[in-house]
């Protein structure tokens, strides 16, 4: 069973788990790419590794940085409108890969271009309660910790 802490395991002097939650939302660290090598063991070996990624229970897809997309020649694939707490823009849709190692698991997707390192974010790629369909996603507050773990099949 695979299984993923999200939360944050220790914080700068006088600022404890709970406050880097707080401030930063449920992360995990990603690989993302287009082309993918495979590593001896078999898993992806991706160009950019260790990206930041909001688990956001918020957001209805995934979406990754429109100026990381650009600077690692991913393929815009289509465009549109979208809507969100800025109200609605105009989007370029990219594909891409991204690893997710602690859950083992590859998404080969598109993700929408959002301007996150223009409005200052510190993740790069938002992923929302489609990627966590086959989840099942505990957030203790008080701790700062998140686990991510496969549901248990009935």
């Amino acid at each position: 069973m695979s299984l993923a802490q999200a939360g944050f395991s220790k914080g700068a002097p006088g600022e404890s788990t709970a406050d880097l939650l707080a401030r930063f939302g449920p992360t995990l660290r990603v690989d993302i790419g287009l082309t993918r090598r495979v590593r001896p063991d078999g898993k992806p070996d991706l160009p950019l590794k260790g990206v930041r990624a909001l688990i956001d229970t918020g957001a209805g897809g995934d979406c990754i940085d429109d100026d990381l997309a650009k600077s690692l020649g991913l393929p815009v694939t289509d465009e549109g409108e979208i809507s969100g707490v800025g109200g609605r823009h105009h989007a370029y849709i990219y594909t891409a890969r991204i690893w997710v190692p602690p859950l083992n698991r590859l998404l080969f997707q598109p993700f929408t271009g959002v301007k996150l390192t223009a409005g200052e974010q510190w993740h790069h790629v938002i992923l929302g309660r489609g990627f966590l369909r086959p989840y099942r996603l505990l957030y203790d507050g008080r701790s700062g910790q998140v686990e991510i773990s496969e549901a248990a099949t009935e």
